[in-house]
């Protein structure tokens, strides 16, 4: 039943309840205007790739030196995160120069492109990848045979963080998988150790059978795993979309309408994920190992190498957002309070960013100091080539509209399921 035949009922049935249908009338308008979607829960769920893919992701044998499985970063229990600014690598003092992204719904058909800088991506309609490696992309790829198995831009993501030499690979002089001169090499002498393993043969034989297993099966299993395991469907935002008005509170539809309007948020988080397709400067402040040697990281530039597309970053799904701290993609702010805070002072809060809470993780985890850019020329850069709403400080909230949005964020997209 359409949420706007619900709303028509309520009104009939119940008067007494005026000021909530107000509220759902009004937020039933944006709802049309952006077209929100409740997210569907996985069909078609095949078992023998999803158990496969389980055990692939948990496993640490993936990783060159056998230390580092893609949970490490991507934990269930930290908001399928790992609940720092940045990641570390393979060594304790290998500090990865971009937040771990959260895995929820990521095989969603609005997701064309993954990584912070969209740097994967699938095109549906002409079954073709655009990904770093030369030998998958276009309509007639060298490795064919990998792409058709693949499938989907989640299952060409996964076969690239185990080839990172800081991520999950190794560094070169520590194992064979470390040391091999491409790609395709390194793929080739992983799967090679994973098929030597019985149990995990006798797995990929199930789910592939009869088939000559190459890193694009691998792909495809870990991608089966993660669109089941992490697909977020029931929070009170979804529930709201599909009929059921009471799952959000006053306070909540308060805030998804603030989100809509005053919020302005819909500029980069609209459709049925509330983002992931939008790429954005937003002027966050950089810290850490950036990607350049004088720590510098210009995003989605190094993917097109176009100027507008300098410190563009992907704006995140938000579904679980409360759960995935730290946020953008330098980790920079511990809350969602920060984080609206920094949309609404504009440009002005990269030169306000208070790094101090960093020091918590600097002698714990990074056993170093975490570099922050401070340079007057960098920041200007940077607010220059920001988006207009930021550079023109244009988004402007009450306190009690920062209240609601917030509850919006933290209670209405929140799935209990990855809550406890």
């Amino acid at each position: 039943m359409k949420l706007t035949t619900v709303i028509m009922a309520m009104v009939c049935l119940n008067p007494a309840k005026a000021i909530a249908n107000d509220l759902d009338r009004e937020l039933q308008r944006y709802v049309q205007m952006f077209k929100y979607e409740a997210i569907e829960k996985p069909q078609d769920v095949d078992q023998n790739k999803y158990v496969l893919g389980k055990k692939l992701f948990f496993d640490k044998r993936l990783s060159g030196n056998r230390n580092v499985s893609c949970a490490t970063c991507h934990d269930p229990n930290k908001g399928t995160g790992d609940g720092l600014p940045l990641p570390v690598g393979v060594t304790k003092k290998t500090v990865i120069p971009r937040n771990s992204p959260p895995l929820f719904n990521l095989d969603h058909y609005e997701m064309g492109s993954l990584f912070w800088d969209g740097r994967v991506s699938y095109d549906d309609m002409g079954e073709t990848f655009n990904t770093p490696s030369r030998a998958l992309n276009g309509y007639y790829p060298k490795r064919m045979d990998i792409t058709e198995v693949l499938g989907s831009a989640l299952a060409a993501q996964a076969i690239f963080p185990i080839i990172s030499h800081a991520e999950m690979r190794g560094m070169k002089g520590t194992n064979p998988i470390a040391n091999a001169k491409t790609d395709e090499e390194a793929w080739k002498l992983l799967m090679e150790r994973l098929l030597n393993i019985e149990e995990i043969k006798t797995l990929f034989e199930k789910a592939y059978p009869n088939q000559r297993l190459n890193i694009g099966h691998l792909g495809n299993a870990l991608a089966e795993f993660q669109r089941t395991e992490f697909a977020s469907y029931n929070t009170p935002w979804d529930r709201y979309l599909n009929g059921e008005l009471d799952a959000l509170s006053d306070a909540e539809k308060r805030g998804a309408i603030a989100f809509s309007t005053v919020g302005r948020c819909t500029q980069c988080h609209d459709g049925a994920l509330l983002g992931g397709r939008v790429f954005a400067n937003i002027a966050s402040p950089q810290i850490g190992p950036g990607k350049d040697l004088v720590n510098n990281d210009e995003g989605r530039f190094y993917v097109t190498r176009r100027n507008s597309s300098r410190y563009q970053f992907r704006t995140p799904p938000l579904r679980n957002v409360a759960l995935t701290a730290p946020y953008f993609h330098s980790g920079v702010y511990e809350s969602l309070e920060e984080v609206i805070d920094h949309y609404t002072k504009g440009v002005d809060a990269i030169d306000e960013f208070d790094s101090r809470w960093l020091s918590k993780f600097e002698n714990s985890v990074y056993g170093q100091r975490l570099f922050v850019e401070t340079n007057p020329y960098k920041l200007f850069k940077k607010k220059e080539n920001a988006h207009p709403l930021m550079r023109n400080k244009m988004i402007r909230l009450t306190s009690q509209e920062k209240k609601d949005l917030i509850e919006f964020l933290r209670v209405g997209l929140t799935d209990p399921r990855f809550k406890n």
